[in-house]
């Protein structure tokens, strides 16, 4: 490696030393949001890692700078039930009860910055390199929630938190922009392969990957304007306790304090938990974002492709 490098330094880059790769890549993915907070934007909670797959198209510009585009489809979830307790950091998230699940389909382009530069031809690259990225990505994405009957709705069209209802929360689009920013290192395998792995988080400009990120709605509206289950997904507090409210007493007694009420239905729930205007999502308003984490196998195509000659 070292005599690439040393190579490539003595040398002016030539611009027909470009040359374009095409890959793919299998990945994880991890989201950090409402109903998953995590520690840090470097530190989610992987219990409920999922996959992501995708392909990938590079163009080498410059000795350490390339252009790429990629499309991936990957999947976020997230759940307060198995993902907290009854301690009391913890208790405010098991009583509400929220979960999720978010199919993410992504087309970015970034920019690729190598740390080890090859001012020669893609078969003088050095062996390996630690680069970094960053771009813009735009992501289609769908948050669902099971229903007490086993069954996935979609949740924005259930306005659970009275998104685009008359006086409720601006309705978010399924449509969005985020920034991609990330580190890998990239090992050459064989004179056209290269396989890379690489961490990128992308920070988003919506707080509703999950559907969680207000407060609560009028119960007796929604029940109005979007039915039952509509109702059933907004406030999910009571639902381990719907058959014993003397356990639900109990325990919010215990580990909260709270006691129980009457909600705008005439239906017990925990108190604190489902009235119109209560806190539901985090009140600090932070925007959700995800992380995709994973392998990169590319293949370099020839620049020049040597075709037999028949005479």
């Amino acid at each position: 490696m070292t005599s690439f490098m040393n190579d490539s330094l003595g040398q002016k880059f030539n611009p027909s030393n470009r040359y374009f790769s095409i890959g793919g890549c299998l990945n994880a993915m991890n989201y950090i949001g409402d109903v998953d907070p995590g520690p840090s934007f470097l530190s989610p909670g992987i219990k409920f890692t999922r996959y992501n797959f995708g392909v990938t198209g590079l163009y080498r510009i410059k000795p350490r700078l390339s252009a790429r585009a990629t499309v991936s489809w990957g999947r976020v979830a997230g759940s307060d039930a198995e993902n907290s307790n009854y301690a009391a950091k913890n208790v405010n998230r098991k009583f509400r009860n929220l979960s999720f699940r978010n199919d993410i389909i992504e087309v970015k382009v970034d920019a690729v910055i190598d740390l080890f530069e090859n001012r020669g031809k893609y078969t003088k690259r050095v062996d390996y390199t630690p680069y970094m990225f960053v771009g813009i990505a735009y992501f289609h994405h769908n948050p669902k929630g099971q229903t007490p009957g086993g069954d996935w709705v979609n949740l924005k069209n259930l306005s659970t938190e009275g998104q685009g209802m008359a006086d409720g929360a601006k309705a978010y689009s399924l449509h969005q922009i985020a920034l991609p920013i990330g580190l890998g290192f990239r090992y050459k395998l064989a004179k056209h392969l290269d396989l890379a792995f690489e961490v990128g988080w992308r920070f988003t400009t919506t707080d509703y990957i999950d559907d969680v990120g207000g407060n609560y709605y009028d119960k007796n509206k929604l029940l109005a304007e979007k039915g039952q289950t509509a109702v059933a997904m907004s406030d999910r507090s009571f639902e381990g306790y719907m058959d014993d409210e003397a356990t639900a007493l109990a325990a919010a007694a215990l580990y909260g304090g709270t006691g129980l009420w009457t909600d705008d239905l005439g239906k017990p729930a925990i108190n604190g938990y489902g009235r119109n205007g209560e806190q539901r999502g985090d009140k600090k308003g932070r925007k959700d974002l995800y992380i995709i984490s994973g392998f990169h196998l590319t293949y370099i195509i020839p620049s020049k492709v040597i075709c037999p000659k028949f005479r």
